[in-house]
């Protein structure tokens, strides 16, 4: 049986500080780090050296976009549909516990470290804002549309871009899902044999987002502008 998790705000500061200075060294040796995650973390104000609080993360943000970062008890997978309207309503869950650094090469529960570093960061930056909110806003009406055929799409951009995805950027590829901003299976998508040109065609493939074990394979887009398109398509489809 998995023994419980337990707070303790001496022993989370620790991990996250040793996780930060591991990851984000590990993240810079690839030339992983995206323009767009290092503008936004730049907005937060973050200290490194130990967790930041769900006040204290709205406050940062509050003058980029108007997020407001909702603190649980919870480590539980919101179901899509439970975590789509929350995020259209500005607001997102943050789990209650840290990783610990045995735990960066794979964490089987959803924790804090990557709620922070995977999602905030981008969510700063107002034109991601923009195109996250819109994802969120068509995901919710095709829900409620019971439209399957889009679900599976919008699903598709969720977990294969959003979470698992690489973008070009005029210095190289970068890491744009935010799964690679707290795991080591950055190593994996930056290996080249592991990397697929993004088509529109993929959205009809049925592939889906994997949480337990690495993907192994990593789509490429060309820029956010195109992921926004994607996401225009499916909400006039609706």
């Amino acid at each position: 049986m998995k023994s419980a998790r337990t707070f303790d705000p001496a022993v989370d500061d620790t991990h996250w500080r040793t996780l930060f200075e591991t990851h984000f060294q590990n993240m810079q040796s690839l030339n992983a780090i995206a323009t767009m995650w290092i503008s936004g973390f730049s907005k937060l104000g973050m200290d490194h050296s130990r967790r930041p609080t769900a006040e204290q993360l709205t406050r940062a943000i509050q003058p980029y976009a108007p997020y407001n970062f909702v603190q649980t008890s919870q480590n539980i997978i919101l179901e899509q549909i439970d975590w789509y309207t929350m995020i259209a309503n500005y607001e997102m869950p943050l789990t209650s516990f840290v990783r610990t650094p045995a735990e960066l090469d794979y964490c089987d529960e959803p924790d804090i470290w990557h709620d922070i570093m995977g999602h905030i960061p981008f969510l700063a930056e107002a034109d991601y804002s923009d195109m996250y909110q819109l994802l969120a806003r068509t995901y919710v009406r095709a829900f409620e549309a019971d439209r399957a055929e889009l679900l599976q799409e919008l699903d598709f951009i969720g977990g294969m871009l959003i979470e698992l995805g690489l973008i070009r950027e005029a210095s190289g590829i970068k890491a744009f899902g935010a799964t690679f901003y707290s795991s080591s299976e950055v190593f994996e998508a930056f290996k080249p044999e592991n990397q697929i040109a993004f088509t529109k065609e993929a959205l009809g493939s049925g592939e889906s987002y994997d949480r337990h074990s690495f993907q192994g394979k990593y789509y490429v887009f060309d820029s956010l502008e195109q992921l926004v398109e994607l996401i225009e398509d499916l909400e006039n489809r609706l």
